[in-house]
């Protein structure tokens, strides 16, 4: 399926709901799924953000298992709506679902193209009686270099100067401890920073991967979500890199709660629906 203006066409599937090509005046953006690096291109993550203690989880004193990022990444959607501009996809749960998250939900994603500007909406709905908690967050995978150059004349720009404290993991898991990075504005691009895995971080509004020597940039804007990501595959020469917005993270090392008292997990009360938007574009 192909969306389209005079600027940008982006291509998606109903395998993941997920985004297989955004190009904007010709220029291809988004990471084209070699599997040498990394075979997926944007998979939407749900019901969890992350890697949950040993793949499992409790609820109601009963354990579920979970594997990292949720199944929605590898579920078949609906198409519900559809133009040259738009589409919407939708999730419902199923026989399957339930074995591994028992909850009635129905996930909606929402693609838009508005100018230049790419428009991407996730608006969850509890079809439940019960509460329902859940993580969800977005996972796209950027080409580097997309404006000439190396790996190494892009940067992370954040769009202003601000204080910068990186959440800590050991192997897949927060430890619960934070890296000052000090006052920048800039964090430059290497491979080697990622050796550690992901750089993530609380309340980013604004992440670009900029090529510093043109200005050129990809710009997200998220400025309702709790945290993101930024991630290349670690110890690989891998020519592309991630900007991820979240609600919700893996599990902290050592720790396994039950999922109502999972640290920012969101919980919608039934028959309430929950909805954000991050936006993409070129500048």
């Amino acid at each position: 399926m192909q969306l389209h203006n005079e600027k940008v066409s982006l291509t998606l599937k109903a395998h993941g709901a997920e985004m297989t090509s955004w190009k904007v005046e010709g220029t291809e953006l988004l990471w084209q799924g070699d599997p040498t690096y990394w075979g997926r291109q944007a998979p939407i993550l749900f019901p969890f953000v992350g890697r949950l203690l040993d793949d499992r989880y409790l609820y109601e004193g009963l354990t579920y298992t979970m594997s990292q990022h949720g199944f929605a990444r590898d579920e078949l959607f609906e198409v519900a709506e559809a133009s040259d501009t738009h589409v919407r996809f939708i999730l419902r749960d199923s026989i399957e679902t339930r074995k591994h998250y028992p909850f009635s939900f129905e996930l909606n994603v929402i693609y838009r193209l508005i100018g230049e500007e790419l428009n991407v909406t996730y608006h969850v709905v509890n079809r439940d009686d019960v509460v329902l908690p859940f993580s969800i967050g977005g996972h796209p995978a950027f080409n580097i270099p997309f404006a000439g150059g190396t790996f190494e004349d892009y940067t992370i720009d954040f769009g202003e100067t601000r204080t910068l404290d990186r959440l800590l993991l050991e192997g897949p898991y927060l430890t619960g401890a934070y890296q000052p990075l000090g006052e920048r504005r800039y964090i430059p691009l290497t491979h080697h920073l990622f050796d550690q895995d992901a750089l993530i971080f609380e309340q980013i509004e604004y992440a670009a991967l900029r090529h510093q020597p043109s200005g050129r940039a990809i710009v997200m804007e998220s400025p309702q979500f709790t945290h993101f990501g930024i991630w290349s595959p670690p110890h690989s020469d891998a020519p592309f890199a991630c900007l991820e917005p979240w609600f919700g993270h893996a599990d902290y090392k050592g720790h396994r709660k039950d999922i109502l008292h999972k640290e920012d997990m969101q919980l919608l009360e039934p028959g309430e629906s929950f909805e954000a938007t991050y936006t993409l574009y070129m500048e």
